[in-house]
Protein backbone atom coordinates (compact mmCIF):
# COMPACT_ATOMS: atom_id res chain seq x y z
CA UNK A 1 0.00 0.00 0.00
CA UNK A 2 0.89 3.07 -0.89
CA UNK A 3 1.26 6.23 1.08
CA UNK A 4 0.82 9.74 -0.60
CA UNK A 5 3.69 12.13 0.97
CA UNK A 6 2.41 14.90 1.94
CA UNK A 7 2.76 18.31 -0.37
CA UNK A 8 6.12 20.61 -0.19
CA UNK A 9 5.88 24.03 0.89
CA UNK A 10 6.03 26.91 -1.44
CA UNK A 11 8.44 29.04 -1.43
CA UNK A 12 7.66 31.89 0.63
CA UNK A 13 5.88 29.17 3.60
CA UNK A 14 3.27 28.81 2.06
CA UNK A 15 1.24 25.27 1.47
CA UNK A 16 0.40 25.05 -2.33
CA UNK A 17 -3.12 26.20 -3.04
CA UNK A 18 -3.29 28.44 -0.72
CA UNK A 19 -3.49 30.92 -3.35
CA UNK A 20 -0.71 33.33 -1.99
CA UNK A 21 -3.47 33.85 1.25
CA UNK A 22 -1.39 36.42 3.48
CA UNK A 23 -2.99 35.80 7.42
CA UNK A 24 -1.10 38.45 8.96
CA UNK A 25 -3.01 41.14 6.51
CA UNK A 26 -6.24 39.20 7.23
CA UNK A 27 -5.76 40.00 10.90
CA UNK A 28 -4.33 43.25 10.48
CA UNK A 29 -7.62 44.14 9.38
CA UNK A 30 -10.30 42.48 11.59
CA UNK A 31 -11.89 44.57 14.29
CA UNK A 32 -11.93 41.76 16.58
CA UNK A 33 -9.05 41.90 18.97
CA UNK A 34 -6.80 38.95 17.97
CA UNK A 35 -3.71 37.64 19.64
CA UNK A 36 -1.55 34.48 19.59
CA UNK A 37 0.11 32.29 22.50
CA UNK A 38 3.28 30.04 21.54
CA UNK A 39 3.66 27.28 22.96
CA UNK A 40 5.85 28.52 25.98
CA UNK A 41 2.56 31.32 26.48
CA UNK A 42 4.21 33.65 25.35
CA UNK A 43 3.09 36.45 23.22
CA UNK A 44 3.79 36.13 19.56
CA UNK A 45 1.27 38.16 17.58
CA UNK A 46 -1.39 40.96 17.87
CA UNK A 47 -3.38 42.56 15.24
CA UNK A 48 -3.86 46.35 15.53
CA UNK A 49 -7.36 46.04 17.09
CA UNK A 50 -5.75 44.51 20.19
CA UNK A 51 -3.24 47.63 20.66
CA UNK A 52 -6.20 49.48 20.47
CA UNK A 53 -7.53 47.92 23.12
CA UNK A 54 -4.97 47.59 25.31
CA UNK A 55 -3.02 51.03 24.35
CA UNK A 56 -0.25 48.94 23.98
CA UNK A 57 2.10 48.42 20.76
CA UNK A 58 3.11 44.88 19.81
CA UNK A 59 6.75 45.64 19.97
CA UNK A 60 6.53 46.74 23.73
CA UNK A 61 4.91 43.28 24.82
CA UNK A 62 6.27 40.82 22.10
CA UNK A 63 7.40 37.83 24.37
CA UNK A 64 5.51 38.51 27.53
CA UNK A 65 4.67 35.45 29.12
CA UNK A 66 0.55 34.81 29.99
CA UNK A 67 -0.12 33.12 33.16
CA UNK A 68 -2.00 33.32 36.12
CA UNK A 69 1.31 33.41 38.42
CA UNK A 70 1.27 35.99 41.44
CA UNK A 71 3.63 38.54 39.94
CA UNK A 72 2.25 38.39 36.46
CA UNK A 73 0.95 41.96 34.93
CA UNK A 74 -2.49 42.62 35.02
CA UNK A 75 -2.32 41.97 31.36
CA UNK A 76 -0.97 38.73 31.63
CA UNK A 77 -3.48 37.62 33.82
CA UNK A 78 -6.14 38.91 31.43
CA UNK A 79 -4.72 36.70 28.32
CA UNK A 80 -3.80 33.31 30.44
CA UNK A 81 -4.74 30.38 28.65
CA UNK A 82 -6.99 28.43 30.76
CA UNK A 83 -6.45 24.66 31.76
CA UNK A 84 -8.83 23.28 29.32
CA UNK A 85 -7.42 25.83 26.36
CA UNK A 86 -3.49 24.17 27.44
CA UNK A 87 -4.73 20.73 27.14
CA UNK A 88 -5.87 21.30 23.25
CA UNK A 89 -9.44 22.10 23.81
CA UNK A 90 -11.18 25.33 23.29
CA UNK A 91 -12.03 27.54 26.04
CA UNK A 92 -13.65 30.63 26.91
CA UNK A 93 -12.89 33.07 30.13
CA UNK A 94 -14.44 36.43 31.33
CA UNK A 95 -11.59 38.28 32.86
CA UNK A 96 -11.24 41.94 34.83
CA UNK A 97 -9.90 44.59 31.96
CA UNK A 98 -6.56 46.18 33.20
CA UNK A 99 -5.41 46.69 35.21
CA UNK A 100 -7.53 44.65 37.08
CA UNK A 101 -9.92 46.99 39.06
CA UNK A 102 -13.63 46.26 39.67
CA UNK A 103 -16.33 46.98 37.71
CA UNK A 104 -17.17 47.39 34.28
CA UNK A 105 -15.42 46.88 31.26
CA UNK A 106 -14.35 42.86 31.40
CA UNK A 107 -12.84 40.71 28.60
CA UNK A 108 -14.66 37.55 27.28
CA UNK A 109 -11.15 35.42 26.00
CA UNK A 110 -11.97 32.97 23.83
CA UNK A 111 -8.82 30.12 23.54
CA UNK A 112 -8.71 28.46 20.61
CA UNK A 113 -5.56 25.51 20.87
CA UNK A 114 -3.29 24.94 17.50
CA UNK A 115 -2.28 21.07 17.81
CA UNK A 116 -0.43 20.12 14.90
CA UNK A 117 3.23 17.63 14.73
CA UNK A 118 5.75 18.54 16.52
CA UNK A 119 8.01 16.63 13.62
CA UNK A 120 8.49 18.25 9.96
CA UNK A 121 7.50 17.41 7.06
CA UNK A 122 10.31 15.47 6.14
CA UNK A 123 10.52 13.73 9.38
CA UNK A 124 7.21 12.24 8.90
CA UNK A 125 8.36 11.20 5.59
CA UNK A 126 10.82 9.16 7.42
CA UNK A 127 9.61 7.88 10.91
CA UNK A 128 5.59 8.34 9.97
CA UNK A 129 3.15 10.36 11.42
CA UNK A 130 3.81 11.64 14.94
CA UNK A 131 1.92 12.14 18.26
CA UNK A 132 -0.37 15.82 17.45
CA UNK A 133 0.58 18.20 20.69
CA UNK A 134 -0.39 22.07 21.69
CA UNK A 135 2.03 24.40 19.57
CA UNK A 136 0.20 27.75 19.99
CA UNK A 137 -3.50 29.41 20.66
CA UNK A 138 -5.13 32.06 19.23
CA UNK A 139 -7.25 34.13 21.48
CA UNK A 140 -9.75 36.74 20.54
CA UNK A 141 -11.56 39.24 23.01
CA UNK A 142 -14.54 40.48 23.26
CA UNK A 143 -15.60 43.79 25.55
CA UNK A 144 -18.67 43.17 28.12
CA UNK A 145 -20.10 46.56 29.22
CA UNK A 146 -18.96 50.32 28.42
CA UNK A 147 -15.83 51.66 30.06
CA UNK A 148 -17.32 54.42 32.24
CA UNK A 149 -14.54 57.42 32.67
CA UNK A 150 -14.00 58.01 36.50
CA UNK A 151 -15.40 61.90 35.91
CA UNK A 152 -18.58 60.95 34.56
CA UNK A 153 -19.33 57.54 36.68
CA UNK A 154 -23.26 58.67 38.15
CA UNK A 155 -24.71 56.92 41.09
CA UNK A 156 -28.51 56.57 41.72
CA UNK A 157 -29.93 60.01 42.71
CA UNK A 158 -30.78 58.12 46.37
CA UNK A 159 -27.23 57.15 47.06
CA UNK A 160 -25.78 60.77 45.80
CA UNK A 161 -28.53 61.88 48.70
CA UNK A 162 -27.16 59.61 51.30
CA UNK A 163 -23.67 60.55 50.27
CA UNK A 164 -24.72 64.29 50.47
CA UNK A 165 -26.13 64.05 53.95
CA UNK A 166 -23.31 61.67 55.34
CA UNK A 167 -20.62 64.93 54.34
CA UNK A 168 -22.97 67.32 56.08
CA UNK A 169 -22.92 65.11 59.36
CA UNK A 170 -19.49 65.24 59.06
CA UNK A 171 -18.87 69.06 58.66
CA UNK A 172 -15.80 70.92 60.61
CA UNK A 173 -19.72 72.71 62.69
CA UNK A 174 -19.45 68.67 64.27
CA UNK A 175 -16.60 69.48 65.89
CA UNK A 176 -17.20 73.48 66.65
CA UNK A 177 -17.94 74.78 70.52
CA UNK A 178 -17.01 77.59 72.36
CA UNK A 179 -13.72 75.96 74.47
CA UNK A 180 -10.41 77.22 73.16
CA UNK A 181 -9.61 73.48 72.39
CA UNK A 182 -12.46 73.18 69.97
CA UNK A 183 -11.66 75.92 68.23
CA UNK A 184 -8.02 75.44 67.88
CA UNK A 185 -9.25 72.15 66.56
CA UNK A 186 -11.19 73.18 64.06
CA UNK A 187 -9.15 75.59 62.65
CA UNK A 188 -6.24 72.17 62.06
CA UNK A 189 -9.26 70.22 60.70
CA UNK A 190 -9.55 72.86 58.03
CA UNK A 191 -6.26 73.35 57.54
CA UNK A 192 -5.87 69.51 56.84
CA UNK A 193 -8.98 69.30 55.04
CA UNK A 194 -6.88 71.92 52.32
CA UNK A 195 -3.61 70.12 51.57
CA UNK A 196 -2.75 66.62 50.36
CA UNK A 197 -0.18 65.95 53.14
CA UNK A 198 -1.19 62.83 55.09
CA UNK A 199 -2.13 63.25 58.63
CA UNK A 200 -1.06 61.70 61.89
CA UNK A 201 -4.09 62.04 64.69
CA UNK A 202 -2.89 61.42 68.13
CA UNK A 203 -5.26 61.31 71.06
CA UNK A 204 -6.79 59.65 74.04
CA UNK A 205 -8.90 56.59 73.47
CA UNK A 206 -12.70 57.11 72.85
CA UNK A 207 -11.62 60.72 72.38
CA UNK A 208 -12.80 60.83 68.59
CA UNK A 209 -9.70 60.48 66.35
CA UNK A 210 -12.13 58.35 63.15
CA UNK A 211 -14.64 61.24 64.09
CA UNK A 212 -12.23 63.57 62.81
CA UNK A 213 -10.71 61.80 59.94
CA UNK A 214 -14.22 61.83 58.45
CA UNK A 215 -14.73 65.07 58.67
CA UNK A 216 -11.09 65.52 57.21
CA UNK A 217 -11.87 63.79 54.42
CA UNK A 218 -15.70 65.18 53.78
CA UNK A 219 -14.10 68.64 53.94
CA UNK A 220 -11.77 68.10 51.34
CA UNK A 221 -11.54 67.69 47.41
CA UNK A 222 -12.34 63.88 47.69
CA UNK A 223 -15.25 64.17 49.61
CA UNK A 224 -16.76 62.41 46.49
CA UNK A 225 -14.56 59.36 47.04
CA UNK A 226 -14.93 56.60 49.81
CA UNK A 227 -13.46 56.75 53.14
CA UNK A 228 -12.48 53.77 54.41
CA UNK A 229 -11.14 52.51 58.27
CA UNK A 230 -9.35 49.73 58.52
CA UNK A 231 -8.12 48.51 62.61
CA UNK A 232 -4.94 47.57 62.35
CA UNK A 233 -5.00 46.28 65.79
CA UNK A 234 -8.04 44.22 65.12
CA UNK A 235 -7.36 42.59 61.57
CA UNK A 236 -4.18 39.77 61.26
CA UNK A 237 -1.71 41.45 59.16
CA UNK A 238 -2.53 39.36 56.08
CA UNK A 239 -6.19 40.41 56.39
CA UNK A 240 -4.88 44.25 55.83
CA UNK A 241 -2.42 43.22 53.11
CA UNK A 242 -4.74 41.42 51.15
CA UNK A 243 -7.23 44.67 51.72
CA UNK A 244 -4.61 46.95 50.91
CA UNK A 245 -3.11 44.90 47.95
CA UNK A 246 -4.42 41.96 47.14
CA UNK A 247 -6.55 41.51 43.59
CA UNK A 248 -8.74 44.49 43.40
CA UNK A 249 -7.39 45.90 46.52
CA UNK A 250 -8.15 49.07 48.20
CA UNK A 251 -4.52 50.05 47.10
CA UNK A 252 -5.71 50.16 43.49
CA UNK A 253 -8.97 51.79 43.22
CA UNK A 254 -9.84 54.65 42.39
CA UNK A 255 -13.05 54.94 44.18
CA UNK A 256 -11.41 55.43 47.84
CA UNK A 257 -10.36 58.75 48.77
CA UNK A 258 -8.70 58.40 52.08
CA UNK A 259 -7.81 55.02 53.96
CA UNK A 260 -7.75 55.78 57.98
CA UNK A 261 -5.92 53.54 59.60
CA UNK A 262 -6.38 52.78 63.40
CA UNK A 263 -2.95 51.62 65.62
CA UNK A 264 -0.97 50.95 62.41
CA UNK A 265 2.17 50.56 64.96
CA UNK A 266 0.55 47.04 65.51
CA UNK A 267 0.70 46.02 61.77
CA UNK A 268 4.81 44.00 61.08
CA UNK A 269 7.29 45.91 60.60
CA UNK A 270 7.88 44.94 56.87
CA UNK A 271 4.17 46.01 56.02
CA UNK A 272 4.73 48.99 57.47
CA UNK A 273 7.65 49.59 55.47
CA UNK A 274 5.55 48.72 52.53
CA UNK A 275 2.68 51.00 53.43
CA UNK A 276 5.03 53.90 53.63
CA UNK A 277 6.37 53.01 49.74
CA UNK A 278 2.81 52.80 48.54
CA UNK A 279 1.25 56.07 49.88
CA UNK A 280 4.42 58.02 48.82
CA UNK A 281 4.12 57.10 45.61
CA UNK A 282 0.56 56.67 44.96
CA UNK A 283 -1.19 60.30 44.60
CA UNK A 284 -4.84 59.47 44.10
CA UNK A 285 -5.65 58.26 47.65
CA UNK A 286 -4.99 59.82 51.06
CA UNK A 287 -3.55 58.43 53.95
CA UNK A 288 -5.17 59.08 57.48
CA UNK A 289 -3.36 57.37 61.07
CA UNK A 290 -4.71 57.67 64.33
CA UNK A 291 -2.80 56.77 67.32
CA UNK A 292 -3.04 56.91 71.30
CA UNK A 293 0.62 58.12 71.00
CA UNK A 294 2.55 60.30 68.64
CA UNK A 295 4.55 59.10 65.81
CA UNK A 296 7.91 59.84 67.22
CA UNK A 297 7.29 58.14 70.83
CA UNK A 298 5.85 55.44 68.66
CA UNK A 299 9.45 55.26 66.78
CA UNK A 300 11.13 55.51 69.63
CA UNK A 301 9.54 52.82 71.49
CA UNK A 302 10.23 50.43 68.34
CA UNK A 303 6.94 50.07 67.38
CA UNK A 304 6.81 52.13 63.73
CA UNK A 305 9.21 51.90 61.19
CA UNK A 306 11.09 55.66 60.96
CA UNK A 307 10.35 55.51 57.33
CA UNK A 308 6.37 55.51 58.35
CA UNK A 309 6.61 58.50 60.38
CA UNK A 310 8.74 60.49 57.95
CA UNK A 311 6.48 59.72 54.73
CA UNK A 312 3.12 60.08 57.03
CA UNK A 313 2.98 61.65 60.12
CA UNK A 314 3.99 65.35 57.31
CA UNK A 315 0.96 66.73 59.76
CA UNK A 316 0.11 65.90 63.47
CA UNK A 317 -2.24 66.83 64.83
CA UNK A 318 -4.03 66.35 68.37
CA UNK A 319 -7.73 65.85 69.64
CA UNK A 320 -8.29 67.01 73.06
CA UNK A 321 -9.95 65.14 75.57
CA UNK A 322 -13.50 65.70 76.71
CA UNK A 323 -12.53 66.69 80.58
CA UNK A 324 -10.84 69.77 78.38
CA UNK A 325 -14.07 70.78 76.57
CA UNK A 326 -16.45 70.47 79.57
CA UNK A 327 -17.95 73.65 78.08
CA UNK A 328 -18.69 72.24 74.57
CA UNK A 329 -20.70 69.44 76.47
CA UNK A 330 -24.28 71.00 76.33
CA UNK A 331 -23.78 71.01 72.63
CA UNK A 332 -22.74 67.87 72.19
CA UNK A 333 -25.07 66.27 74.37
CA UNK A 334 -27.97 68.34 72.31
CA UNK A 335 -26.44 67.08 68.80
CA UNK A 336 -26.15 63.36 69.81
CA UNK A 337 -29.52 62.97 70.99
CA UNK A 338 -31.41 65.24 69.32
CA UNK A 339 -33.66 66.18 72.12
CA UNK A 340 -33.91 68.71 74.97
CA UNK A 341 -32.12 68.11 77.91
CA UNK A 342 -32.37 69.55 81.14
CA UNK A 343 -29.96 72.17 82.73
CA UNK A 344 -29.48 70.34 86.09
CA UNK A 345 -29.14 67.08 83.90
CA UNK A 346 -26.60 69.51 82.19
CA UNK A 347 -24.91 70.39 85.35
CA UNK A 348 -24.35 66.75 86.24
CA UNK A 349 -23.00 66.20 82.71
CA UNK A 350 -20.56 68.82 83.30
CA UNK A 351 -19.20 67.55 86.64
CA UNK A 352 -17.78 64.14 85.44
CA UNK A 353 -14.00 63.96 84.61
CA UNK A 354 -15.26 61.64 81.91
CA UNK A 355 -12.15 59.16 81.39
CA UNK A 356 -13.11 57.21 78.33
CA UNK A 357 -13.89 60.59 76.89
CA UNK A 358 -17.01 60.76 73.80
CA UNK A 359 -17.45 56.89 74.08
CA UNK A 360 -18.18 57.12 77.88
CA UNK A 361 -20.89 60.05 77.21
CA UNK A 362 -22.66 58.56 74.10
CA UNK A 363 -23.38 55.33 76.02
CA UNK A 364 -24.50 57.83 79.37
CA UNK A 365 -26.49 59.88 76.87
CA UNK A 366 -28.21 56.71 75.29
CA UNK A 367 -28.77 55.09 78.03
CA UNK A 368 -30.88 57.94 79.86
CA UNK A 369 -32.23 58.71 76.72
CA UNK A 370 -34.00 55.21 76.61
CA UNK A 371 -34.84 55.70 80.37
CA UNK A 372 -36.70 58.73 79.66
CA UNK A 373 -38.98 57.31 77.03
CA UNK A 374 -39.91 60.25 74.85
CA UNK A 375 -39.61 63.40 77.26
CA UNK A 376 -36.89 65.24 78.28
CA UNK A 377 -33.75 63.98 79.82
CA UNK A 378 -33.69 64.67 83.14
CA UNK A 379 -31.28 64.52 86.06
CA UNK A 380 -33.02 61.36 88.10
CA UNK A 381 -32.53 59.39 84.00
CA UNK A 382 -28.72 59.73 84.64
CA UNK A 383 -26.68 57.20 86.01
CA UNK A 384 -26.68 56.72 89.55
CA UNK A 385 -22.72 57.04 90.24
CA UNK A 386 -22.68 60.41 88.36
CA UNK A 387 -25.22 61.82 90.63
CA UNK A 388 -23.45 60.46 93.49
CA UNK A 389 -20.53 62.52 92.00
CA UNK A 390 -22.27 65.62 91.71
CA UNK A 391 -23.28 65.31 95.64
CA UNK A 392 -26.82 65.09 94.47
CA UNK A 393 -27.37 61.72 96.20
CA UNK A 394 -26.48 61.34 99.78
CA UNK A 395 -24.42 58.56 100.68
CA UNK A 396 -27.16 56.16 103.17
CA UNK A 397 -25.66 55.83 106.93
CA UNK A 398 -23.65 53.22 107.76
CA UNK A 399 -26.08 52.41 110.55
CA UNK A 400 -29.17 52.07 108.37
CA UNK A 401 -30.49 49.07 107.19
CA UNK A 402 -30.15 50.43 103.27
CA UNK A 403 -31.22 48.39 100.11
CA UNK A 404 -28.75 50.36 97.58
CA UNK A 405 -26.01 50.08 100.12
CA UNK A 406 -26.89 46.54 100.42
CA UNK A 407 -26.59 46.15 96.36
CA UNK A 408 -23.65 48.35 96.31
CA UNK A 409 -21.54 45.91 98.77
CA UNK A 410 -22.98 42.55 96.45
CA UNK A 411 -22.01 44.67 93.55
CA UNK A 412 -18.61 45.02 94.60
CA UNK A 413 -17.88 41.54 95.51
CA UNK A 414 -19.09 40.54 91.76
CA UNK A 415 -16.94 42.77 89.96
CA UNK A 416 -13.92 42.20 91.83
CA UNK A 417 -14.38 38.67 91.56
CA UNK A 418 -14.87 38.72 87.81
CA UNK A 419 -11.12 41.09 87.49
CA UNK A 420 -9.79 38.41 89.63
CA UNK A 421 -10.91 35.16 87.33
CA UNK A 422 -10.02 37.97 83.94
CA UNK A 423 -6.51 38.49 85.79
CA UNK A 424 -7.32 41.93 86.10
CA UNK A 425 -7.82 42.32 82.36
CA UNK A 426 -10.69 45.30 82.44
CA UNK A 427 -12.37 43.98 79.01
CA UNK A 428 -12.59 40.25 79.54
CA UNK A 429 -14.47 41.20 83.20
CA UNK A 430 -17.02 43.74 81.70
CA UNK A 431 -17.51 40.79 79.25
CA UNK A 432 -18.12 38.60 82.07
CA UNK A 433 -20.39 41.24 83.89
CA UNK A 434 -22.09 41.65 80.84
CA UNK A 435 -21.73 45.75 80.96
CA UNK A 436 -19.42 48.17 78.77
CA UNK A 437 -16.22 48.34 79.75
CA UNK A 438 -16.95 52.34 80.49
CA UNK A 439 -19.66 51.64 82.92
CA UNK A 440 -17.47 49.19 84.63
CA UNK A 441 -14.61 51.96 85.20
CA UNK A 442 -17.39 54.05 86.56
CA UNK A 443 -18.49 51.30 88.94
CA UNK A 444 -14.74 50.88 89.80
CA UNK A 445 -15.08 54.83 90.59
CA UNK A 446 -18.10 55.29 92.31
CA UNK A 447 -16.97 52.00 94.70
CA UNK A 448 -13.62 52.85 94.97
CA UNK A 449 -12.35 49.85 93.97
CA UNK A 450 -8.62 50.11 93.27
CA UNK A 451 -7.82 50.27 89.63
CA UNK A 452 -5.75 46.93 89.16
CA UNK A 453 -2.77 47.10 86.58
CA UNK A 454 -3.62 46.14 83.22
CA UNK A 455 -1.77 43.16 81.75
CA UNK A 456 0.92 43.57 78.68
CA UNK A 457 -1.50 43.26 75.27
CA UNK A 458 0.07 39.84 72.97
CA UNK A 459 1.85 42.01 70.41
CA UNK A 460 0.03 40.26 67.13
CA UNK A 461 2.82 38.68 64.59
CA UNK A 462 2.65 37.90 61.02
Amino acid sequence: MSTTPPTPPSGKGRPRGSGGFAWRAFFHRSETPVFVLGKSRRLRYANPAWEKLTNLKLAETLGMVCSQRRHSTPLALALAPTPEALAGRPDRARRPAPPGRNGPPWWDVTFAPLAGDAAGPRDVLLTGPAKAELFGIVGFITVVGEPVPAASRKIPPSMAALRDRQATHFGPELLAGESLASRRLVAQVRFAASVAAPVWIVGEPGSGKETVARVIHHTSALRDRAFVGIDCAGLQPYLIESLLFGHGGLGVSDRIGTVYLKEPGAVPRDLQQRLADHFTEQTGTRLVCGSDHMAGDAVAAGVLVPAFQAALSVFELRVPPLRERLDDIPRIATRLLSRSIDPAALAVLRAHTWPSNFRELSEVLYESAAASATGPVLREHLPHELRVKAGLVRTPSPKALSLDAILEAVEKHLIQLALKKANNNQTEAAELLGVFRSKLWRRLDALGIPVPPQPPKPRKDS
